[in-house]
């Protein structure tokens, strides 16, 4: 009833449309993922870059309705909502081997991101390069989170101790705080809102050396209509050309 109540205003806001006019696209929200999604209380409406995106593509075309993005999900569940077809989007995840295997990377980007690690605030440890955590062996265990595309770019570097046992940000906070991993892999932005989330100002602090720049991507899968994928791509790169995907990644910086 939701998703015909919206059709019907789009219809009335755009009287040239006709129902066949309107490509519709299912999604959710990511938990834990801020600034890509967030709710501003307990319970309250998500908000957030990709909520911004999503919003921005249905502006420049006017026919095309993305629904779901109040729905948060973890990232696994939606994943694989949209192997199997429940879902059509999902937004802000990195490149990597199996992802490309299943899912198709719309272009252009949407955002980047720069990786750095985390350490707990009294730990004296410098590091500018993996070769610094190399020399630590066994003592610079990396956690990184569950799924995260970063785990196969991490250990393709060599020499490197990674553990990926940990579900959320939240969780990888815990563990890093009580000892359980040297270092922190995670994301700007959206590194110091978790720490922050967690309520950990005083206990982590980031490091200053960004380790790798990675685009992100709104991705669908990959036997989707080739139709529904350029009518996707056309919007992404509308918003690009004009600058408008700009200024939403600058709001969350």
């Amino acid at each position: 009833m939701k998703y015909l109540t919206v059709t019907l205003l789009s219809l009335l806001a755009f009287p040239g449309l006709s129902a066949g006019d309107i490509w519709t696209y299912r999604t959710a929200a990511q938990q834990d993922s801020a600034p890509k999604y967030f709710q501003r209380e307990q319970g309250g409406e998500v908000v957030g870059l990709c909520v911004d995106i999503f919003r921005a593509i249905e502006e420049v075309d006017p026919a095309i309705r993305i629904f779901g993005d109040q729905d948060v999900q973890p990232l696994a569940r939606i994943e694989r909502s949209v192997l199997f077809g429940k879902l059509d989007i999902f937004c802000g995840l990195g490149d990597n081997p199996q992802r490309r295997e299943y899912y198709h990377f719309l272009l252009p980007p949407i955002f980047s991101v720069n990786y750095h690690l985390a350490v707990r605030s009294d730990e004296p440890v410098v590091i500018k390069t993996w070769d610094d955590v190399r020399k630590l062996g066994d003592k610079g265990i990396i956690l990184v989170n569950h799924g995260s595309g970063a785990i196969g770019r991490l250990h393709a570097l060599g020499g490197l101790y990674v553990d990926d046992g940990g579900l959320t940000t939240s969780a990888n906070l815990g563990k890093l705080i009580s000892g359980r991993g040297r270092f922190l892999y995670y994301r700007i932005p959206g590194f110091q809102s978790e720490i922050n989330r967690k309520g950990a100002e005083q206990q982590v602090r980031i490091l200053p050396t960004v380790f790798e720049t990675q685009p992100f991507y709104l991705l669908v899968r990959k036997n989707m209509d080739s139709e529904r994928i350029k009518r996707l791509e056309s919007a992404l790169q509308q918003l690009a050309d004009s600058g408008v995907m700009a200024r939403i990644e600058q709001k969350y910086r």
